[in-house]
């Protein structure tokens, strides 16, 4: 008949006629394709080609890879299964016939839910359970029932595999479920590639489930199954859509090897036959591979057959005869078909097949002749008329090629038009306007894209907004911004993280002007989004100098209301403020507002005065309640006549012209927003219980609803001082609550509150409470702030682990879910990774941040110095020292100083550079702290020359200039410094006498650093009654005492004694004094020292028998092995 491609064999048409007509008689002939080459590949193997696609709706819905839910845990709670464990196997087999019986009766009356829920529970049991092959179909066919659109085929095929490997045999009906489905399947995957490739040619951005779809190879596992089910001779339920369908999937790619394959067992097959949809599927197949012979050979049998197959309409056929010379590329052909074949057989033509041909000719760049075909459509009487998809095949085309006149007229047409399946041809017009900087024209087809019923998605709103951006064009930018916001709006959900936010806020930080800045944020407050401290201290810094400004603030201030107020106060709120520069601020905007005869709320006065109270600014609060009390009458007046604002959202939004948003009123009212006040002002002063009253009482029992705000600083304050009862009792006062509360009013209420619920048992070290939280939060599909990622982590440590996994992980969570970081975030990071030596990572994260626009704070620093210390980065830690010290608004902390002081005075013993950076940190007027004179004293006795006078009389100094008192840590310091290092005994003695004399007590430090002293200079007798007079004072020993004393009394060959100290203590701390591997190095070494290898080496037997990490192991063995040596 007709040849694949790549082959030259064409069968003669003479010799071919009748061949078709014997077939339809006799079933099993296989005349039809006998001259055709042999198929040579094994069964299931697919030659791919690439292949033209329709255009489909951009806003289609993508790849769902979720399977359908199935309560796994509440038939786990029922299983009747373990009540029958211990019968024999008759009860198991009863058992089994019941469970067929549950899922077929669910079958029998079409509860696909009640199939999979009693499979499920049957596989979960405890016995394995052999079901029947009708079971297993009931169970195949309620899976492809539930399954959802754009859904993988997952469960059935898992399924499928477990019905063969309990040894159930699938019958012709379950291949014919299974091969269906995984076509249809492909159908979807297919469909779906093409319009996330045409996406990704609109938009440049690359797409991560592309590799996936391309990957799931569903045909090759329908021809599998195929290749079995004839195998096992199971096709008698194989009907002829069924081949149709294969045929059809094997299509997509041109895969004509696999397609001749199928066609042989349809023609030879009892129950089935081919039909007119079997040859309008072989001639796309043949199109798409590029055999044009094979396809006019194909349709040649058609038309002579065509009386005899089942009733059909010819027209599909036909068109698919078009649809093969367009793919090959034959534009002259297919019309040759259209317009005189189709003519001269009486077929009706429609406009499809000329959308097919224009589509070729515009793939093709011959516009010439697609621009012919339209006007012929659009002038001739005879021809179909163009369509919606005809004009927007042109659109896309001129789009593409930037002829913008053309591209104009084709959108005006579409217009005139049902346009609502149409995004992709309008949204490449729209990009095309964008990138030709046609920025007007590209917002003007978003708005006709939302009045006549098409969603925006958020790449489209951002290449409209930004393209205005680019174009210096702010003011038209801000405008345009708006309009898109709203638009978006109305379909999607607008939050922190979304595209459309985050560029709203990037825009108002690239604002010169201060009005539109607040424009925005004033826009983005309605749909509950909220400005970073950043662009929060960005926008505030541009208002202070729009009023230093004369001019610019005359004509600014004649267009601010109190809305522009409430922003602004909101700005001082959320930006970066030492408590000074709030109070400020604020008696700075209420000046500002006396100015403008504008008045405050009262919710402004109570939200203040609250802020104040948590800064302990009684000063401030004072001034707050005088200047405010011109205005208090007219606040009074408001309460009176209940006044209720209400609030604007996001949610619902009608679609009517020239309106704003809907306005709902929600139970969050002036008074709520007031007595919300009070009832922090209340828990600020102590009074909880007074505070979840008015919680309870004022607010919630009269129908409102207490701002989420004000529950988080009670719950905040409440956690600071330890009540984390009274946390818990004001989140259950208040949740149910907010329930009452609109979209995104209620998202960030949730949001809110459970947050700072997480923060609070994270801080308190409660880690399994803290996570109950964060899957609260995911439950609504919220995440965390920053700041609770980072207490999360810091709650979350483990000396067992490396701390820099935890520490990545959650930075890698928070970054893909676009959470906005903090200050706090970066620090705890980069702390957990400089306790691991992360350097580069630390860095990394220090860049980044910086680039985020979060300044790094000393606390930043600190841990930043810490890690190039660690790694020995000297020069490193020296030049992040200088730009702290040099960072404008730098607040002097003492961490910084120390880890520099220590460096020098521990890994690079320097005394001069030490004393450099001490004498620093009273050039900022620092304070040292005791761990800074505990590193003095050891920078004069420790290092050349030393200077015992000078670290001796820093135990004075350290009380006299700052009030600190010295610690036992800072004379055990001297102690071991006189004793150890200078093997001065006496001195050691007399320093830990003059500390008995301060009154202050000897601790393990002190004892350590003495009972050394006595150890190293032989003086065994002495640490031994030191010793006993410990134990008598109630001082616990430890470790390395303990191992003070193996290491004495091996030096001193009374190996008895180091091992009776050794066996004495224990493996687990509860019943006395560990061993550490320290420990078991210190008697290894004892062993070695007296000649005792054989016993050293059951040390470290018994030290390798224990939960050790393999570095320190091999440690210690290495240490060990070179003194034996």
């Amino acid at each position: 008949m007709y040849g694949v491609k790549g082959t030259s064999t064409i069968l003669n048409s003479v010799a071919r006629q009748g061949v078709l007509t014997k077939q339809l008689v006799a079933p099993k002939s296989t005349a039809f394709l006998a001259n055709l080459p042999t198929r040579q590949v094994s069964a299931g193997k697919l030659s791919y080609t690439t292949r033209n696609q329709p255009q489909y709706n951009q806003k289609q819905e993508q790849n769902e890879t979720s399977q359908p839910h199935v309560p796994i845990a509440h038939f786990k709670q029922r299983s009747w299964s373990t009540n029958l464990k211990a019968s024999n196997n008759h009860f198991r087999s009863f058992e089994a016939e019941i469970s067929d019986a549950h899922i077929l009766k669910a079958a029998k009356q079409r509860d696909a839910r009640a199939v999979i829920n009693a499979f499920v529970q049957s596989k979960s049991s405890t016995d394995q359970r052999k079901l029947s092959t009708q079971t297993y179909e009931a169970v195949i066919e309620a899976y492809g029932q539930l399954r959802k659109t754009n859904q993988p085929l997952t469960p059935m095929l898992d399924a499928y595999q477990d019905m063969v490997a309990t040894g159930a045999r699938p019958s012709s009906q379950t291949y014919a479920l299974l091969i269906r489905s995984l076509c249809h399947r492909d159908s979807e995957v297919q469909k779906t590639i093409g319009m996330l490739r045409r996406q990704i040619a609109r938009t440049g951005n690359e797409v991560d489930n592309l590799g996936d779809l391309e990957n799931e190879r569903n045909m090759e596992k329908a021809l599998d199954l195929f290749n079995k089910a004839v195998k096992e001779k199971c096709t008698q339920d194989f009907d002829t859509e069924l081949y149709n369908t294969l045929l059809r999937g094997l299509s997509f790619k041109g895969n004509t090897e696999d397609g001749i394959y199928i066609y042989e067992h349809l023609e030879s097959a009892r129950n089935a036959r081919p039909d007119s949809a079997t040859f309008a599927t072989l001639l796309a197949l043949f199109g798409t591979a590029g055999d044009l012979p094979a396809v006019h050979e194909c349709f040649k049998e058609y038309k002579q057959l065509k009386n005899r197959l089942p009733q059909h309409d010819p027209t599909v056929v036909y068109n698919a005869f078009v649809y093969a010379h367009a793919n090959v590329g034959d534009i002259s052909g297919a019309l040759d078909i259209l317009e005189n074949v189709m003519v001269k057989d009486k077929v009706k033509v429609s406009v499809l097949p000329y959308n097919k041909i224009l589509r070729r000719a515009c793939f093709e760049g011959k516009m010439e002749t697609a621009d012919s075909i339209l006007a012929r459509l659009e002038s001739d009487a005879n021809l179909p008329k163009p369509d919606v998809s005809t004009y927007g095949i042109i659109l896309s085309a001129y789009s593409r090629l930037g002829n913008f006149d053309k591209a104009a007229q084709a959108y005006k047409n579409m217009l005139n038009y049902n346009v609502s399946r149409e995004y992709g041809h309008i949204a490449d017009y729209a990009y095309a306007c964008t990138a030709h900087n046609m920025s007007n024209e590209a917002l003007a087809v978003t708005k006709d894209m939302t009045a006549r019923g098409l969603e925006l998605d958020a790449n489209l709103c951002q290449k409209v907004v930004m393209s205005f951006v680019n174009n210096d064009r702010m003011n038209d930018a801000v405008s345009a911004l708006k309009d898109i916001v709203k638009m978006y709006a109305k379909d999607n959900f607008l939050n922190d993280r979304n595209p459309v936010s985050i560029m709203a806020l990037d825009i108002a930080l690239k604002c010169n002007d201060v009005q539109d800045a607040l424009s925005i944020l004033n826009m983005l407050s309605l749909y509950a989004v909220r400005p970073s401290p950043m662009v929060c201290n960005n926008i505030f810094e541009l208002y202070q100098q729009t009023k230093s400004n004369p001019d610019q603030w005359k004509q600014v201030s004649k267009n601010m209301n109190e809305s522009t107020f409430f922003t602004l106060y909101d700005i001082v709120f959320r930006k970066e403020n030492t408590p000074e520069e709030f109070c400020k601020n604020v008696f700075d905007l209420l000046k500002d507002m006396h100015d403008l005869n504008l008045s405050p709320s009262a919710s402004l006065y109570v939200r203040v005065l609250t802020r104040m109270k948590k800064y302990d600014a009684s000063e401030y609060e004072a001034r707050w309640e005088k200047e405010f009390a011109p205005f208090l009458p007219s606040i009074q007046d408001q309460l009176k006549k209940g006044y209720k604002p209400t609030i604007r959202l996001n949610q619902n939004v009608k679609d009517e012209s020239n309106k704003e948003l809907e306005q709902t009123e929600i139970p969050m009212t002036f008074e709520s927003d007031l007595f919300s006040g009070y009832a922090v002002d209340a828990a600020l002063s102590g009074q909880f219980d007074k505070a979840i009253d008015i919680l309870n009482n004022k607010i919630i029992k009269q129908g409102q609803v207490p701002t989420p705000e004000a529950v988080r600083d009670i719950i905040h304050h409440s956690t600071k001082i330890g009540r984390l009862d009274t946390a818990e009792e004001v989140f259950k006062t208040v949740i149910d609550s907010f329930e009452t509360l609109e979209g995104g009013r209620r998202h960030r209420a949730y949001q809110t509150i459970y947050n700072v619920m997480l923060v609070a048992h994270a801080r308190k070290g409660d880690l399994t409470l803290a996570k109950v939280f964060y899957d609260k939060l995911r439950s609504h599909d919220l995440y965390p702030d920053a700041d609770a990622y980072g207490s999360l982590l810091a709650c979350s440590s483990n000396a067992t682990t490396d701390e820099s996994t935890d520490a990545l992980a959650i930075y890698e969570e928070a970054k893909k879910h676009n959470v906005r970081p903090t200050v706090y975030f970066y620090n705890v990071i980069i702390s957990k990774l400089s306790k691991c030596r992360k350097l580069d990572t630390v860095l990394r994260l220090f860049d980044e941040m910086k680039q985020m626009g979060v300044m790094p704070n000393s606390i930043t620093y600190a841990s930043l110095i810490s890690a190039c210390i660690r790694c020995s980065s000297e020069n490193r830690a020296a030049y992040y020292f200088e730009e702290m010290i040099s960072s404008p608004k730098y607040q002097p902390r003492i961490g910084a100083y120390n880890s520099m002081i220590q460096f020098y005075v521990q890994q690079k013993p320097d005394r001069e550079k030490a004393l450099e950076y001490y004498n620093m940190l009273k050039k900022f007027n620092l304070k040292p702290s005791a761990y800074t004179y505990k590193l003095l004293i050891e920078a004069y006795a420790n290092i050349p020359a030393y200077d015992m006078l000078a670290a001796h009389k820093l135990l004075s100094e350290m009380s006299k200039r700052h009030g600190i008192e010295p610690t036992a840590s800072h004379y055990a310091t001297l102690i071991r410094s006189y004793g150890c290092l200078h093997r001065d005994v006496q001195s050691a003695l007399a320093v830990y006498k003059e500390m008995e004399k301060a009154g202050i007590k000897a601790d393990n430090t002190v004892y350590q650093a003495m009972l050394n002293t006595y150890i190293e200079n032989n003086e065994m007798q002495h640490a031994e009654q030191l010793y006993n007079d410990m134990v008598k004072e109630g001082a616990e020993s430890s470790p390395y005492i303990e191992n003070l004393f193996i290491t004495g009394y091996g030096a001193q060959g009374q190996v008895e004694k180091a091992e009776e100290r050794f066996h004495k203590m224990k493996d687990d701390s509860e019943d006395g004094v560990m061993r550490e591997p320290s420990t078991y190095e210190a008697m290894a070494k004892a062993y070695i020292e007296n000649g005792q290898q054989v016993k050293a080496d059951k040390v470290i037997e018994e030290m390798r028998a224990r939960d050790f990490p393999p570095k320190v192991v091999e440690g210690v063995i290495q240490t060990v092995t070179s003194l034996s040596v």
